[in-house]
Parts: C-alpha cells; structure tokens; sequence
C-alpha cells in the first residue's frame, strides 16, 4: 500500500513538473526568449478564430499595453506590440526598474489557433533632476543579452516578471476566443434620408 502512495504522488509530481515546463519560457529556433501555446478550438471555422483575436486586439487588452500592428485576415496572422512595467528591489524598497517591450503574434487555423510572445527588450528607467521616473534614452537590451548588463538578481525577477504577463495576456486571449463576440459591423454606404416624408 505504501509503494503504492509512493508511486501515485510521482506519477503527480511528473506531470505537474511537464506542465509547468510547457507553460514557460523557453529558446526558439532565434536563440530569443519565447512563450509559446497552441489550444484547439473545435467546430470553429478559422474565420470565426480570426475575428475573435482582432476583436481581442482591437477591445480587450488597453491600448496602452497591446497596438495591432499587423493584420492579414488572408493568411490569419495577426500581430501586436505591447510592454509592461518591471520593478527594481533593493532590501526592502522596490523603485521602477524600467519596462519591457514585447511583440504578440496570434495565428489561426480552422479548429485550433497558437500564439507566443517573443523579442523581449528591456529599457532600463532612471531619475530625470524633477524626481521623475524616465527611460534611459539609447539603452534597449534584448533579454537574451540582460545577463551580462542586469544584476542577476533583478534579472531573475523581470525573467518572471516575463512569464507572468504572458500568462496573464495569455489567460485574456483564451477567455475572448472562447467567447461569441465580434466587431461591430460598420456600414460603408452613406445613409440616405428623404426630407419630404416624416
């Protein structure tokens, strides 16, 4: 009975540990950092996927966080730029640490869809002479580069600081393909009206 406990809470702990490391980050064929799923989404045209994500796009996530940057309704590839806020901790105060810029790209297929977040650069902050948090102007460095200008230590907090954004963005983008919305439809033709009946 013992073996048997033993067993089952391996067998547990392996595919919680496959999970988590399908859900991380990891190297693409770029040698860049890269968050990558695939969910499928059966009975749905690739059409229906694509309005969906546009819709996500365009209403979801705040124009300051995500911008469509590319639309191919033909190939079904949509494409976003977006950033977020990193925070830098010293003993116990934590100061703004920059922001990262990332790029979003959501491809659909009939039935199933994928996206992944990719070219991760880091803009470091510094003090302007009012007090103010601004960008170091001319500094961007791609996080593949980070280790070796960023203390280690505040590398690994951005590295998850990474992970969870895309979760998170990830975690909408799902929510919204699953939901029957779409654009409002707008109407090209100008409305005409009659001024001799009312």
């Amino acid at each position: 009975m013992r073996n048997l406990i033993v067993a089952m809470m391996c067998i547990f702990f392996a595919k919680t540990v496959a999970a988590q490391q399908a859900d991380s980050l990891a190297f693409d064929e770029h040698n860049k950092y890269i968050y990558y799923q695939t969910v499928a989404q059966a009975d749905l045209s690739k059409d229906t996927l694509y309005r969906r994500g546009l819709y996500f796009m365009k209403t979801a996530a705040p124009k300051s966080k995500i911008k469509l940057s590319l639309a191919d309704e033909a190939q079904g590839v949509l494409t976003g730029n977006g950033s977020f806020m990193v925070a830098k901790k010293a003993l116990i105060l934590s100061s703004v640490g920059g922001q990262i810029t990332y790029t979003l790209r959501i491809e659909v297929k009939d039935a199933k869809y994928r996206y992944w977040f990719t070219g991760f650069v880091y803009t470091p902050y510094q003090r302007d002479r009012y007090g103010a948090d601004v960008p170091t102007p001319g500094v961007n460095i791609p996080l593949e580069e980070a280790k070796n200008k960023v203390d280690k230590r505040d590398l690994a907090v951005y590295l998850d600081k990474v992970l969870q954004n895309s979760r998170q963005v990830g975690a909408i983008l799902k929510s919204y393909m699953l939901k029957t919305s779409s654009l409002p439809k707008t109407d090209k033709g100008i409305k005409k009206i009659s001024t001799k009946e009312w």
